[in-house]
């Protein structure tokens, strides 16, 4: 008799094992979850402070240095521009640490509005050219270079804008970086709510 169970023993599990180990996938599952959580919050603080820090450095960077910047952002990435005032046009940042092209992880996503006008969002991700000039149909073609959006001015100005970055599934989140022609620069956050109805083109920026 003895024997015979403690057979059937190793061929089976036993009811309290087997919800033992449910609850070990379960308990398994939520610490999953908790750790995404945590890393998309901290990637997100982390992202958006990176971004601010580096506008407040390129306000620097014009009055010292007597140059034009200016920031293009795209779905996963953003880059920084010079102004070339010989040949009057805008040229990427290439060989500068800094204001190297950075990416921006895909678990979180941009709403960028310029001038009260969205130019790049998820749900609308149309951009406009704010430095658009007519076309010389004669000249030689050239490698297209698309310009930035937003732009900070050797004289301290810059155009008025708000990039939203965070995400709008469960438990919305965002950062908000404005800007306006005074030059003021403010980061809010993390905000609770979906920032693709929050960030508004009608809004006004103020600084108080």
């Amino acid at each position: 008799m003895h024997n015979h169970q403690s057979l059937k023993r190793k061929n089976g599990f036993t009811l309290i094992e087997i919800l033992i180990g449910l609850v070990v996938v379960a308990l398994l599952a939520s610490l999953s979850v908790v750790a995404f959580s945590d890393k998309r919050k901290e990637e997100l603080e982390e992202q958006s402070y990176r971004l601010y820090a580096l506008l407040s450095q390129v306000k620097d960077e014009t009055l010292l240095r007597g140059i034009d910047i200016g920031l293009r952002l795209e779905e996963q990435k953003y880059l920084f521009y010079v102004y070339d005032l010989e040949n009057e046009k805008w040229l990427p940042l290439t060989d500068d640490e800094l204001f190297r092209e950075r990416e921006i992880p895909e678990i979180l996503e941009l709403k960028v509005v310029v001038d009260g006008n969205t130019i790049f969002s998820e749900d609308d991700a149309e951009d406009v050219d704010i430095f658009e000039k007519d076309v010389d149909i004669f000249e030689e073609e050239e490698e297209k270079i698309e310009p930035p959006q937003i732009y900070v001015l050797s004289s301290g100005e810059m155009n008025d804008f708000k990039i939203a970055l965070g995400w709008i599934d469960e438990d919305p989140k965002y950062y908000l970086i404005s800007g306006n022609v005074l030059g003021e620069l403010e980061l809010e956050g993390p905000l609770s709510g979906n920032m693709r109805d929050e960030v508004n083109d009608n809004s006004l920026l103020n600084f108080e």
